[in-house]
């Protein structure tokens, strides 16, 4: 079916009065999104339209050197023009919702510097404390809040959810990239721990259930395009059942199992992200449009292929414009191919934004037919709510250290999300557990299944139809945790649950406060949507003074430091998701080391935490300063001691990347008017261009002037 798309056709489509060809040529001096030189400035830009290879079929299309040829059956002349002409509609849109953005964000900066003065002497929780929670713009638009219930829609069509993503919602999130790690998601069902319990067993089977796999290239995998172009042929062969892999060196062949394999959901970029490999008359195509049009154009004819998440929407305004775009290239696709039926492309949403946790009815009205459900992703969340309270010198972000974060500060937006899909028969869907073992310890183990356990009870509890996990060896454990919760659901008096548990956490201390914590206790307690701190409540707003550890506490500063160092270099050579070190506290107060998943949304909040204690006076910036080099000198030396480990080693292709994330994450944190996204300081350092320069740095900071300190 893919050859059955002609650029002549496409062309003919076209029935929008904005962009009537496919070869109209929009100057590259004046942009199309002008949000996008946040990312990539016009030198830069300039630069890249001089290197790149000019696609004869698709005028004015320019793609980066060498792309076509190691990708020839991804980027074919049909599947570019799918995504050109899908740009040319969409642009407008497009640029607008991204200037709203820009809009909003200077309102939501001006309301919270107002309120300053008026806060000084009020409590934190005073009911008169002022926040941008609520407040309306020169239009009228609450920018951060609810809709007035007037505004609400009163019904709404109940969503339909193909049989094939009916069930248990347990998800391992991971980046398709690799052939090897495809492989091992979609078998993930098959992946028995060593000893793995018979009550893991029983239930698993019992269940019935498959395993959800969240192909991520968007938080899991630093965004350089040969990564998202290896992921869409991985994809391919998952869905048509080819996709296998020899491991010469180690002897060993991957293929992909008879039964019980995942279910992929594939996870495109947010709309911020431009894409410097494909420049139309010099002006970046937007990311999520090119990843979703290639994947779209390659797998149509394949409905189970046609799920996606989508992150970081922030209102409904957005998600119509998400709509309009879903809209036109079904259209494109039913124009070439008229047994596609409209409205079968499906969307998760990950509610990851302050502003988008309270439009979830919105949004997904604003998405029909295609919202199926959602799902709350917490360390962008709190990093986002973070930026939004930036100028207010009260607002403490919930510590990282605190191993407890979901349970005791999340319960408020599990339950909005609950509350507004129940209704609507959508999926819901928990955040991720990112706390792993280490390698043949014991104890660790324990640890980890004891605050997993927790963080999956906690979130079933809540009404929750699943949650996310960080590795393949949850998968089957997650499965059999939620197959014993409904079975005691079912019948109060099952034993099942307190079975597994006890066959998981053999430790008797930490079995012993692990029950009592899923048998005896308590939700924490809630607001009434009706308390004025409600809203706040809802953003994790509320905490004056952390009770793990205080923000400002050179421990937690250096925790954070020494994590995100780690990350930026392994991120800037082409992983962007981690396991790093980190000590845990045993039930008995012991440090008990564990690997803590870490992806770029735990780096934006860790960034975003440091950029509050140091802009409000609490940390200096020369005590920032000792600490960073003091945490660059023990990355340096790779030894342990009792607290800290070093995962990322300065050695080989990191060493030559570490000096740059040292200084990005001095920027991200010292500067008094910081980049809203690390990506904006980040992106230029995912293309070739700057990436195969004998100096990074150098050539990054001569093709973006002023953006680099």
């Amino acid at each position: 079916m893919r050859g059955a798309f002609t650029l002549t056709t496409i062309v003919q489509e076209r029935d929008c009065g904005l962009l009537s060809t496919i070869s109209e040529k929009p100057s590259m001096k004046t942009p199309q999104i002008p949000y996008y030189l946040d990312y990539l400035p016009q030198p830069l830009l300039e630069a890249l339209d001089a290197k790149a290879e000019p696609i004869a079929a698709v005028p004015g299309l320019k793609v980066a050197p060498g792309l076509r040829q190691d990708f020839e059956s991804i980027e074919t002349d049909q599947a570019l023009a799918f995504a050109v002409s899908l740009y040319k509609t969409m642009a407008p849109d497009l640029a607008r919702v991204l200037e709203q953005r820009r809009v909003d964000r200077v309102f939501i900066d001006d309301i919270t510097q107002q309120a300053v003065p008026h806060n000084a002497d009020l409590p934190y929780h005073s009911p008169d404390y002022r926040t941008a929670i609520g407040a309306k713009d020169a239009n009228g638009r609450i920018v951060v809040g609810p809709h007035p219930a007037s505004a609400r829609t009163e019904a709404q069509t109940p969503v339909e959810v193909p049989e094939f993503l009916q069930g248990e919602q347990v998800t391992l999130f991971g980046p398709p990239d690799t052939a090897r790690m495809s492989i091992n998601a979609m078998n993930a069902w098959h992946r028995r721990m060593p000893g793995e319990p018979e009550v893991v067993t029983r239930l698993v089977e019992a269940s019935g259930q498959v395993p959800r796999w969240g192909a991520d290239n968007e938080d899991s995998k630093t965004p350089i395009m040969h990564n998202f172009l290896r992921a869409c042929r991985n994809l391919m062969g998952c869905f048509d059942g080819t996709l296998r892999f020899e491991d010469t060196r180690r002897g060993k062949r991957y293929e992909l199992a008879q039964d019980h394999l995942a279910t992929p959901i594939k996870r495109i970029p947010g709309l911020a992200l431009p894409d410097g490999n494909h420049l139309l008359d010099g002006n970046p195509l937007p990311l999520h449009l090119v990843d979703f049009a290639l994947h779209l154009f390659h797998n149509h004819t394949r409905p189970q292929a046609l799920v996606f998440y989508v992150p970081k929407l922030e209102n409904e305004e957005e998600a119509a414009y998400l709509n309009a775009l879903i809209s036109e290239a079904e259209r494109l696709i039913q124009a070439q191919t008229p047994s596609y039926k409209l409205g079968t492309i499906k969307l998760f949403i990950v509610f990851e934004n302050p502003r988008a946790i309270f439009r979830i009815q919105e949004i997904a009205a604003a998405l029909a037919p295609h919202f199926v459900g959602g799902s709350l992703g917490w360390h962008d969340f709190l990093g986002s709510t973070a930026r939004l309270f930036r100028h207010d010198p009260r607002y403490r972000i919930p510590v990282k250290a605190d191993p407890n974060i979901v349970i005791n500060h999340i319960r408020q937006s599990h339950h909005i999300l609950v509350d507004a899909l129940t209704p609507l028969g959508a999926i819901k869907i928990g955040g991720m557990y990112g706390v792993l073992p280490e390698d043949g310890n014991a104890q660790s183990f324990q640890v980890t299944m004891v605050g997993y356990i927790k963080d999956v009870t906690t979130q079933l509890r809540r009404g929750l139809d699943g949650f996310w996990v960080a590795h393949p060896d949850f998968v089957r454990l997650g499965l059999a945790l939620v197959e014993a919760w409904r079975l005691r659901e079912a019948d109060p008096n099952d034993g099942t649950l307190r079975e597994l548990i006890e066959a998981l956490v053999t430790d008797p201390d930490e079995c012993s406060a692990l029950l009592k914590f899923v048998f005896e206790r308590e939700d924490v307690p809630g607001l009434s949507p009706t308390d004025p701190l409600y809203h706040r409540g809802v953003l994790a707003a509320n905490i004056e003074t952390s009770d793990a550890i205080a923000n400002d506490d050179p421990q937690e500063a250096r925790y954070n430091v020494f994590q995100a160092l780690q990350y930026l270099a392994d991120w800037l050579t082409g992983n962007g998701c981690v396991a790093l070190p980190a000590a845990m506290e045993s039930v008995n107060g012991q440090k008990v080391f564990v690997r803590i998943m870490d992806d770029l949304a735990t780096t934006e909040r860790s960034r975003w935490e440091l950029w509050a204690e140091v802009a409000h006076g609490r940390v200096s910036v020369e005590n920032f300063d000792q600490i960073l080099q003091q945490e660059i000198a023990f990355i340096k030396a790779g030894l342990p001691d009792d607290t800290r480990r070093v995962q990322v080693k300065w050695e080989g292709e990191s060493a030559r990347w570490y000096p740059v994330a040292v200084k990005l994450l001095r920027q991200l944190v010292v500067e008094a008017e910081p980049v809203e996204f690390a990506t904006e300081l980040l992106m230029p350092f995912t293309l070739s261009l700057i990436r195969q320069a004998e100096d990074p740095w150098q050539a990054a900071t001569d093709l973006c002037p002023g953006r680099y300190t």
